[in-house]
């Protein structure tokens, strides 16, 4: 359930993105008028696949999931992960009017809303803003690319190496993380079923690639799961 917090002011953040950075004190302030933030707990849908994409969506903290849902009785596909400082949303500011992917909170997490119309109005006015939304939109895009390819392209190992790499790079930071994805959500990042995502994991248990202690994750031989991730 989603919980309205106390309104802060973007000129005084400390948590603001870079492209926001490159703001005037002028625009900040029309930013700051024109969002909300919202606090999301656990599993909690924060923008629904089909519905008019009316807002931005900035990670202030907390991990979300953006994935394309199936078909009645199908499983869907988690398109990207994103941690704090990201922005979601950049694909529908001159694409589509509608989500084309439901976000979703994998932890607790809280979202700063902007209005998408602000952001549309600030970009031909701000050349520094503008390079700095288009960077972060073709980092997204890449992001996904990779995700296509290691999924279409590689052995079961293979997807899973990589999507161990990209959680400890990207979302975690760290060759020792809890992981907050659920076997379902591994299942769904790297097109396998549940049951292979759990063959796969064990398998690089007992050869000594990673540690598994109840959902801790600890990556004992990165160079080898990087040779997997690469040949598998």
């Amino acid at each position: 359930m989603k919980e309205v917090l106390e309104p802060e002011n973007c000129l005084t953040c400390t948590n603001i993105s870079y492209c926001f950075k490159v703001l005037d004190s002028d625009q900040l302030s029309a930013t700051n008028q024109n969002r909300v933030t919202l606090k999301f707990k656990k599993g909690d849908v924060i923008a629904k696949q089909g519905t008019f994409a009316t807002h931005l969506m900035f990670i202030k903290s907390g991990l979300v999931k953006l994935f394309r849902e199936g078909d009645t009785g199908q499983n869907g596909l988690i398109i990207n992960i994103f941690t704090s400082g990201n922005i979601i949303g950049l694909s529908s500011l001159y694409g589509d009017s509608t989500f084309n992917y439901t976000v979703s909170a994998i932890d607790d997490s809280t979202l700063c809303l902007i209005e998408i119309n602000t952001i549309r109005k600030l970009i031909p006015t701000n050349g520094e803003f503008a390079v700095a939304v288009i960077t972060k939109l073709s980092k997204n895009n890449l992001l996904a690319y990779d995700l296509l390819y290691n999924i279409t392209h590689k052995q079961l190992n293979g997807r899973m190496a990589t999507a161990l790499l990209f959680l400890a790079k990207e979302v975690y930071h760290s060759l020792l993380f809890k992981l907050s994805l659920s076997r379902k959500d591994l299942a769904e990042f790297t097109g396998m079923s549940v049951m292979s995502v759990v063959r796969v994991i064990k398998e690089f248990k007992e050869t000594g690639v990673i540690n598994n202690d109840n959902g801790t994750i600890e990556i004992l031989d990165i160079d080898r799961l990087k040779r997997i991730s690469e040949f598998g």
